[in-house]
């Protein structure tokens, strides 16, 4: 139940996050563009930035219960299986969409339609057939499949085509804009432009490690982008993140 109130919540947000959607949308094709236009090229591949922990809904799950599973694990969408078999894919946006077409919602006097939504099975609102994309495919073609089908998320897949994990706009985003920014900087000869990365490696380099917290108080950058930011280049085996026995994460360059 209370991820249902929190759902409501969501809801009541909705203008605020189609905002942050559409300035999304924006920043994507402004980077895609020029990647298309030769500027840099992208070398990232699918599966350094997909999420691999998957969550997923049963095609006989009812609505109730894939607002619970994503309040849970505070998501936005998940596949929908039958059997082992990966037949659709819904998101927040789906569930939002059909409350308002049935008259299960009343954000006016806090009230959603608990039954109503037990009522509706996750099959019949499901986007399918699902929208797949292999592995190793690059995160620009991946950019090309979500602005093609005007979708959020992909279903990854591994060359027997069996699902390994999802990958959502915003992940392309951060990974666009992350390597397009950093090679743009030092494609760009004889202008003195320094990315987040460049501070970021020259800082680590200089103390050694540092937490995430002393690093993002140096480059004066919010923790949650430098997060994003470290988890990029952690992938790319640029940086390691350490775990000592007293106190919090420390990141440091890689050897």
């Amino acid at each position: 139940m209370k991820h249902v109130k929190k759902f409501l919540k969501k809801v009541k947000k909705r203008e605020k996050e189609i905002e942050k959607h559409e300035k999304r949308e924006k920043i994507h094709h402004i980077v895609r563009n020029e990647v298309k236009e030769n500027y840099v090229s992208i070398e990232t591949s699918v599966k350094n930035i997909m999420s691999t922990n998957l969550k997923v809904a049963e095609v006989g799950q009812n609505l109730r219960e894939v607002i619970e599973l994503l309040g849970d694990f505070e998501i936005t969408g998940v596949p929908v299986k039958q059997g082992n078999k990966v037949v659709g894919v819904v998101s927040d946006t789906d569930i939002m969409r059909v409350m308002k077409e049935r008259n299960l919602i009343d954000t006016k006097k806090d009230f959603i339609n608990l039954e109503g939504l037990e009522k509706i099975k996750v099959e019949e609102i499901m986007s399918f057939p699902p929208i797949t994309i292999n592995q190793n495919e690059k995160i620009t073609d991946a950019s090309d499949l979500m602005i093609k089908h005007k979708i959020d998320r992909l279903i990854v897949v591994d060359d027997n085509n069996k699902t390994v994990g999802i990958v959502t706009r915003e992940d392309v985003v951060k990974g666009l804009t992350a390597e397009f920014f950093l090679k743009a900087a030092k494609k760009s000869e004889g202008r003195a432009i320094s990315s987040n990365v460049d501070v970021l490696l020259s800082i680590l380099r200089k103390k050694g490690s540092l937490s995430i917290k002393s690093l993002a108080k140096e480059m004066r950058m919010n923790e949650k982008d430098l997060e994003d930011l470290i988890k990029i280049l952690e992938n790319r085996g640029i940086v390691e993140v350490i775990y000592p026995l007293i106190g919090g994460p420390k990141v440091k360059v890689k050897k």
